[in-house]
């Protein structure tokens, strides 16, 4: 059984500090101390991730302490922000991604922006609520995971996302799944919904993905400087992870392929259905003209009005008025108008036509 090394979030009394943890030379993890703190930035074996609860009052203050960070890397840890980003410069890393918020029973369908800001020998997070890339990640480590560098804990955070949504296009396959199963069955009505609510889904969802493969992208045109090594990793894992995001970008795509493809189909199949609808419509109305003309007739006000004056006047009436409908649906199946349509195989001359030799000359 593997020891919960960080069952209980290390903060070592720091304010707006959800944990804070000191990975050795050797990529172990252990919980961090005041002294690691205030040495955040000093040269050191390992390094140190501090993440920190935005919703805290006392976070951006205590940010503001920290030497080690740039404005930028502040700005992108505190200030609003509404895109995804990622910006490197004299050796630090910051930006935020898009990620999803978590609560007890999981993933949710709410986002939120992850913010970080990474320099030699530390990484700084910061979050409004539980994200799931964060607690992922900081779920492997409790289990074992060895982590050498910031950059590692930056690849390892981005891939817990980038898995996230792979788990998001899952369940979305799921939904059309039943969507095409109600489409078969001839539920096309009840699909209707189901379908809007993946199609908008697969929307977001493609574009958080492409949104996220632009950002990290651009970390692989970092200039090449000699003896620069943490560019070099830098780079390398950019890679890595745009070719991770590439390939779930393809999957998504085809999600939004098959979503237009049962649209369609759910639109033929509803235009068919109003088409039946509109035919029985109007099969009853021509059915029923005749005999409304009939009533009319016998309902003006006039002298001499046939069956007037007769006994069983509005019995023959009746009967003229059966007659009249009988004779519309006579006309109307006799000029195709009612009743199912032919077959090919049904037509007059059919067999004959079959039969018949197939003309070759030229």
């Amino acid at each position: 059984m593997i020891p919960d090394r960080l069952a209980k979030p290390p903060n070592c009394d720091i304010p707006g500090c959800l944990w804070f943890v000191r990975f050795n030379e050797a990529g172990d993890a252990e919980p961090g101390t005041l002294e690691d703190f205030e040495t955040i930035g000093a040269p050191r074996e390992g390094f140190v991730w501090l993440h920190m609860d935005l919703a805290d009052v006392r976070t951006r203050p205590l940010l503001a302490r920290i030497a080690a960070l740039s404005e930028d890397a502040r700005n992108s840890l505190c200030d609003p922000v509404d895109h995804q980003h990622l910006e490197y410069s004299d050796g630090m890393l910051s930006g935020a991604l898009l990620d999803y918020e978590r609560d007890l029973s999981g993933p949710t369908s709410r986002t939120d922006y992850v913010r970080f800001a990474s320099g030699a020998g530390f990484f700084v997070s910061a979050r409004r609520l539980p994200m799931d890339s964060v607690e992922a990640t900081r779920i492997a480590i409790d289990r074992g995971a060895r982590l050498t560098s910031p950059i590692d804990l930056f690849e390892m955070l981005t891939d817990a996302l980038i898995d996230g949504l792979g788990r998001k296009a899952a369940e979305l396959g799921a939904a059309f799944d039943r969507v095409e199963d109600r489409i078969i069955d001839q539920r096309g009505r009840q699909a209707r919904p189901a379908l809007s609510a993946a199609r908008r889904d697969a929307v977001r969802l493609a574009r958080q993905i492409s949104g996220l493969s632009t950002t990290v992208a651009r970390l692989e045109s970092i200039e090449d400087v000699v003896g620069e090594q943490r560019d070099n990793d830098l780079r390398d894992a950019a890679s890595r992870l745009v070719q991770h995001a590439g390939a779930l970008t393809q999957d998504v795509a085809s999600l939004q392929e098959r979503a237009r493809l049962l649209q369609d189909e759910l639109n033929a199949i509803l235009n068919l259905e109003t088409n039946d609808r509109l035919y029985a419509l109007t099969v009853t109305t021509m059915l029923l003209l005749p005999a409304t003309f009939v009533t009319g007739y016998f309902g003006m006000n006039t002298k001499n009005l046939l069956f007037a004056e007769e006994e069983n006047g509005t019995i023959y009436a009746t009967i003229l008025c059966v007659l009249a409908s009988a004779v519309a649906l006579f006309l109307m199946r006799r000029w195709g108008l009612a009743g199912a349509p032919e077959n090919e195989d049904q037509r007059p001359g059919a067999a004959e036509r079959r039969d018949r030799p197939a003309d070759r000359s030229f």
